[in-house]
């Protein structure tokens, strides 16, 4: 690490870039069980983009589809409108939370995206991938990962998340059916 002083302050340049990486994990409502996971290099735009990427893996196209409503709840920053169309496209209703206070106007959800009763449950349930996330950071290494490279980082990813859905699985499963 090389030091500057300039203004009374210290600056310090690091000696290599570090790479970073973000993790993306598509969740279903009823059990909390990881769907599709991903780890990309970090970019904004790189969210909403990998988040239609998944979506399109796991649902298949609306035409395939009979009377299968699907909904997808994402948090203030996928209420991008670009976003939102997309997902209009693909015939998936988006619950993303929007703006109360301070910008309002950037909202693009219709009153009938607004007023679906579905909503509110996508609301209650978008917290659990957070416990997804948490998990991984807390009982394995994801805090820090040591590995070096996209493709390696995201085999580590995957594969974290699959033995959090074995966990989350052992625990669905009622103690009866175990010891019979």
């Amino acid at each position: 690490m090389q030091g500057f002083t300039g203004c009374g302050k210290t600056l310090y340049l690091a000696d290599n870039a570090v790479p970073s990486y973000r993790g993306r994990a598509l969740i279903e409502n009823r059990n909390g069980l990881a769907v599709a996971a991903e780890a990309t290099q970090s970019a904004t735009i790189a969210e909403r983009e990998m988040a239609l990427e998944l979506l399109d893996c796991v649902v298949s196209p609306k035409e395939e589809r009979a009377e299968k409503q699907i909904a997808l709840g994402a948090d203030t920053q996928y209420r991008e409108e670009k976003f939102i169309e997309a997902l209009r496209e693909r015939a998936v209703a988006p619950h993303v939370s929007e703006y109360v206070k301070g910008n309002p106007e950037k909202n693009g959800l219709t009153e009938a995206e607004r007023e679906d009763a579905r909503r509110a449950i996508s609301r209650r349930k978008r917290k659990l991938v957070e416990r997804v996330f948490g998990w991984s950071k807390l009982d394995c290494p994801l805090r820090q990962v040591k590995l070096r490279g996209l493709d390696r980082v995201d085999w580590f990813y995957r594969m974290t998340i699959m033995a959090h859905n074995l966990v989350r699985m052992r625990r669905l499963i009622p103690i009866e059916a175990l010891a019979g």
